[in-house]
């Protein structure tokens, strides 16, 4: 554990006073059983993390973009705090090899699932605010984010929140709000697929499958759009070839 803690300090280039932290914030409570029923789990620190980290791009966005809305914001804030990137700051500080868990967790390697190492990020930033002062934490959060902050663009994630534009689409149509199914989980267990069905108005479902829930739904929701849109096209075609045969009519009769 001493070699992880001076790794986790030389990554946010801070030396923790209550060296404990870093331990707590690995530590999955599948490790906190039996003999082991008194060990602190991450839980509490990623609570905490999750907030500070929300706090402080929230601040940046709304200084960033001063004319958004509430909503813009949010979907903005989504879009930089939530489980894939999350999990990908974990990897880049090799986090996986770090995390502490019970053996059926460590048997389904479940040190790879994007949850977890999710979880133990927001759990070293909790613990980071708990020893640290606030701007040091700030600081190290605004530069591990500054290029995924930088590289929204106004309309970025609407374009990628495909289950908000399918709801929204749905409510104008008055066809109802869009049910999502987990099917099934296929592949290893380090690398699971999960397959997702969604439907409206009890119609026939279209399914997608991806590495996470959340992206199955996603692309799910992505097709139904695009399913939507040729309906719709088809739709307009058959109004305007009407519109067309009633005026060609109408021109007959006048002549």
């Amino acid at each position: 554990m001493e070699k992880i803690t001076d790794y986790i300090e030389k990554y946010f280039k801070y030396e923790f006073k209550n060296k404990s932290l870093i331990e707590h914030a690995l530590t999955h409570k599948s490790f906190c059983i039996g003999e082991n029923k008194n060990k602190i789990h991450n839980e509490r620190l990623e609570f905490l993390g999750d907030a500070v980290l929300g706090l402080v791009i929230a601040e940046n966005l709304m200084n960033q973009s001063p004319n958004d809305t509430e909503g813009a914001l949010s979907k903005k804030r989504a879009s930089l705090v939530n489980q894939d990137i999350l999990a990908e700051k974990a990897k880049k500080m090799n986090l996986q090899l770090f995390l502490i868990l019970g053996p059926g967790e460590k048997e389904q390697e479940s040190h790879l699932k994007p949850r977890l190492l999710a979880s133990a990020y927001e759990g070293l930033v909790g613990a980071f605010y708990s020893d640290a002062d606030f701007n040091l934490v700030k600081k190290y959060l605004l530069s591990e984010f500054n290029m995924d902050i930088e590289n929204i663009k106004p309309d970025l994630e609407f374009e990628k929140d495909y289950k908000t534009r399918l709801q929204e689409i749905t409510q104008k149509l008055k066809l109802g709000v869009p049910v999502y199914k987990l099917e099934a989980t296929k592949g290893p267990s380090h690398k699971p697929e999960f397959e997702v069905s969604i439907s409206i108005s009890g119609q026939d479902s279209i399914r997608a499958t991806g590495l996470s829930k959340k992206i199955a739904e996603q692309l799910a929701a992505q097709k139904l759009i695009t399913e939507l849109s040729k309906i719709k096209k088809i739709n307009e075609n058959i109004k305007e070839n009407i519109k067309l045969n009633v005026k060609a009519k109408n021109d007959t009769k006048s002549k």
